[in-house]
């Protein structure tokens, strides 16, 4: 019966041998460039968020609870729960509208 080969001397014989030198060095080539673009590489904007900008505001959690409320409670027409989002884009409309200030079009969102 034959033993196994022992990790561990494979990796000690493995570390002993060195390393193969390259024939030439390697000259390092400048990847293509691209455009710049007003996000940072590496970084993704889901389709939802692109075009908008997120602020954030310190309310009491009673606003919190109630708007996640009424977004669990409230469909539109097809029956589907309206988001948060949605409903404060409404509810700011409604703000622009008592101050007399131009609503915000569906579109424009």
């Amino acid at each position: 019966m034959s033993r196994k080969p022992s990790l561990l001397a494979a990796a000690i014989k493995t570390a002993e041998q060195p390393a193969p030198m390259p024939a030439e060095p390697e000259t390092p080539t400048e990847p293509p460039r691209r455009a710049r673009s007003s996000q940072p590489t590496g970084s993704y904007i889901a389709p939802s968020r692109a075009n908008k900008s997120a602020k954030t505001h310190y309310l009491p959690p009673a606003y919190w609870e109630t708007l996640e409320e009424v977004s669990f409670r409230t469909r539109d027409e097809q029956g589907k729960r309206i988001s948060q989002e949605r409903l404060v884009a409404e509810a700011l409309n409604l703000l622009f509208m008592k101050y007399n200030f131009p609503q915000v079009r569906e579109s424009d969102r």
